[in-house]
């Protein structure tokens, strides 16, 4: 799971769906546990007012935090006795979950009908249901690239170090996919968005070798991207929508672009063995319905996976919230099915990517 730093201010708002009971459908109450993974910090600040107390208090059932340790998950679930009924995982990751035989099939017989179908297509998967939605953007520093002036607006612009010169901060290796660095480079050499996949990677390799000279900060965490604009070592880089604002809101010279961001989402899912599926199951249709998505946007800025949940939140926030209707037109959702896909020689997309790029970076 991916983290971003978030303004206080937005964790402090008033959250007015959270404070009120919705009618609850019999079907989601029950008794007992279910026992889900939380990673602390502003992230369970906000799922616990959108999420945990509500869904406590409207259906009978008591939620139940232990700290997120996915290894250590894995290994429980593995022998039998997992730790916990529900975790969250990157979209990319769920196929080696699978693989893993670590998840359950979705239930979706207890989700309404309407909540079905205000959640896209893509985040519906027979192993799990969407947790949120993030952006990987391209992101400036303001004292080079004033916003009232000329900056950067998309990928082409990112690789073009003639007409925008400064140094670049790309994904290591590590983050090849969480930080779109093979969608950027081939975006960069002039594909459009709709025509990303499959990627060609002799394409965005050597695009990426061409602009590597310029790259001042090859980065893993995430905060290291909006740190190195802070610093001024690079003037622009790849980075997490969240993490910009966060550092914007508190007062860094940083600005960032939805065009040909990558729209990217983690996934709610039932760990092999639990034995409160049925709880569980509860817990993501209730999760899952517009309210506690919107009160879970609106308390943290990540995009919620119910459409209908655009509805409920401040309209200020549609110009923040990855995924919103007119951000989603300028954005591409990443392809985690392509990086998963294997080829004839047994390997994935991402193994055979991650190869590569090590060799590249190494030289």
């Amino acid at each position: 799971m991916t983290y971003f730093a978030f303004s206080a201010a937005l964790l402090l708002a008033a959250l007015p769906f959270a404070a009120q009971s919705q009618q609850i459908p019999d079907n989601l109450k029950g008794s007992g546990e279910v026992v889900i993974t939380s990673g602390g910090g502003t992230w369970e600040a906000a799922q616990k007012k959108a999420f945990f107390d509500p869904f406590s208090r409207d259906t009978g059932i008591k939620v139940v935090l232990v700290p997120e340790d996915q290894a250590k998950l894995l290994a429980s679930a593995k022998l039998g006795q997992p730790e916990a009924d529900i975790t969250s995982i990157e979209g990319g990751q769920l196929s080696s979950w699978v693989t893993k035989d670590a998840v359950e099939d979705m239930d979706y017989s207890f989700f309404a009908k309407t909540t079905l179908a205000s959640i896209p297509e893509k985040l519906k998967n027979k192993d799990g249901v969407g947790a949120l939605l993030y952006s990987l953007v391209v992101a400036y520093n303001t004292k080079k690239f004033p916003e009232d002036g000329k900056h950067p607006n998309n990928w082409v612009d990112f690789y073009n170090v003639k007409e925008f010169p400064g140094k670049r901060s790309l994904p290591k290796c590590e983050k090849i996919v969480g930080g779109g660095l093979l969608e950027g480079a081939i975006m960069g050499d002039g594909v459009p968005a709709n025509e990303v996949y499959p990627i060609d990677m002799d394409r965005a390799f050597a695009k990426i070798a061409e602009l590597k000279p310029d790259v001042g900060r090859w980065w893993v965490a995430g905060a290291d991207a909006p740190q190195s604009l802070i610093d001024g070592e690079v003037d622009m880089a790849a980075a997490y929508n969240g993490r910009i604002f966060g550092a914007k809101a508190q007062g860094a010279p940083l600005a960032l672009s939805w065009e040909q961001s990558l729209l990217q989402y983690d996934y709610w899912v039932i760990v092999k063995g639990s034995p409160n599926k049925t709880n569980a199951a509860k817990f993501l249709a209730y999760i899952s319905r517009p309210e506690p998505q919107a009160t879970f946007a609106e308390a943290i800025s990540y995009g919620p996976v119910n459409n209908d949940a655009f509805k409920l939140v401040p309209k200020e926030m549609l110009d923040v919230l990855p995924g919103a209707p007119e951000l989603a037109k300028k954005q591409l959702f990443q392809d985690y099915d392509w990086w998963n896909k294997t080829g004839a020689d047994g390997r994935t997309n991402y193994d055979v990517a991650l190869q590569r790029c090590v060799a590249l970076l190494s030289q």
